[in-house]
């Protein structure tokens, strides 16, 4: 059985390793009952590690730190992963966008953004910035890891120094919520999407907007892109002269998903549409690959690889619980899911979960190559590493 959901007491790492305490454990059908049933550290081997003995068709494979693989009767073998380190002092409400590389963070809740490091993290070190006017819904570093891109409801895109926390300038165009943005290359160029059913390309330096890359109707809600320079795909020809203030996209391909379930690959430069698919369900995350391929998270809870052409290629459909953000490590897909599970999925079925979440969503989730992240709606940060599964 592939479609189904495990699903553990969000504290297990920490109950499980003392003699008769005991967790809950259940999996789920994506159209079935739960089947419940508990875990419980019945002694230790002399290294230390628990044994744990499972009921009502569930096994522990094998325990590790921060790591056991479980398996049920009814379903294949999955690994659950507790947090290698858990943030619960940077923000004090929901955290509604990340962005991580090399360590440092950019991290968003409310209105306030704030970068700090996940490697020593002290809350004096922290660099606090503040200007926008309701929920913040994306924020990204630039290449240079000194300035930060943000967006949300107050319909405007902002520029921070996260050394000061100053706001280096705002962009302003939209008439709607901007919902995700896309950097080029070192940043002189950006694009955002918005509610109001627009992709834009932005010249940073100057604060103007150098073209509308699509135009939707306006009730057709833009809900995230993902940029890339993909190999050995054609991009179109431009026939229209180019701007001086234009830089670095000719070799680049945006791809959008949309709330009427709409997806487009579009070659930036020549301003043409590729490829499009109507999936007939909100797209709510995306990603493009540098080989082309296209990994997207639905509001009904698929997972779907397509390739070039928008073509669907897999799909995962085990939960119906929304995704709500999505990334990539490695060849693994990497869901935050509504529910408040945390998915790694791959093409062959293997599954295994980033746990510590009691239910509440996972908003956002993201990599700096060597641990995963993720933002939830209980205010809590909590990092990962995958190398333990």
């Amino acid at each position: 059985m592939s479609e189904y959901s495990m699903y553990i007491q969000h504290d297990w790492d920490e109950c499980i390793r003392s003699v008769e305490n005991r967790v809950w454990i259940s999996v789920k059908p994506r159209n079935g009952p739960s089947v419940h049933g508990h875990l419980q550290c019945k002694s230790h081997k002399l290294n230390g590690i628990p044994i744990i003995q499972g009921t009502n068709g569930f096994e522990v494979e094998s325990v590790s730190s921060h790591a056991i693989q479980v398996k049920h009767l009814s379903c294949p073998s999955v690994t659950l992963l507790s947090p290698y380190r858990v943030f619960k002092d940077v923000h004090n409400a929901s955290v509604t966008s990340l962005d991580v590389v090399g360590g440092q963070c950019v991290s968003a809740s409310d209105s306030v953004l704030k970068s700090w490091s996940s490697l020593d993290h002290e809350k004096e070190k922290e660099v606090t910035m503040t200007g926008h006017y309701g929920d913040i819904y994306c924020c990204r570093w630039f290449p240079s890891v000194k300035v930060v891109l943000s967006c949300g409801a107050d319909l405007r895109i902002k520029i921070w120094s996260s050394d000061t926390g100053e706001c280096a300038g705002t962009l302003v165009g939209h008439t709607q919520a901007v919902t995700d943005l896309a950097i080029i290359d070192r940043g002189r160029n950006i694009i955002s999407v918005s509610k109001d059913g627009t992709s834009k390309l932005w010249h940073v330096g100057s604060g103007k907007v150098i073209d509308d890359l699509i135009k939707s109707n306006q009730t057709t809600y833009i809900n995230c892109c993902s940029i890339n320079s993909p190999k050995n795909l054609n991009l179109g020809e431009r026939n229209i002269p180019a701007s001086d203030l234009e830089i670095g996209t000719d070799d680049k391909c945006l791809l959008i998903g949309c709330e009427n379930g709409m997806l487009s690959l579009i070659g930036v430069y020549a301003r043409k549409i590729l490829a499009t698919n109507n999936l007939d369900c909100p797209v709510n995350a995306c990603h493009l690959n540098e080989g082309a391929q296209i990994y997207v998270g639905c509001n009904d809870g698929r997972v779907i690889w397509l390739d070039e052409q928008l073509v669907i290629k897999h799909s995962i459909f085990d939960t119906n619980s929304p995704v709500r953000c999505l990334c990539l490590f490695k060849e693994l897909v990497v869901c935050g899911h509504g529910d408040g599970s945390c998915v790694i999925r791959s093409v062959n079925n293997k599954k295994a979960y980033l746990t510590g979440t009691n239910a509440e969503p996972i908003y956002d989730v993201s990599t700096d190559t060597r641990f995963l992240y993720t933002a939830c709606r209980d205010g809590v940060i909590r990092k990962y590493l995958p190398e333990l599964l």
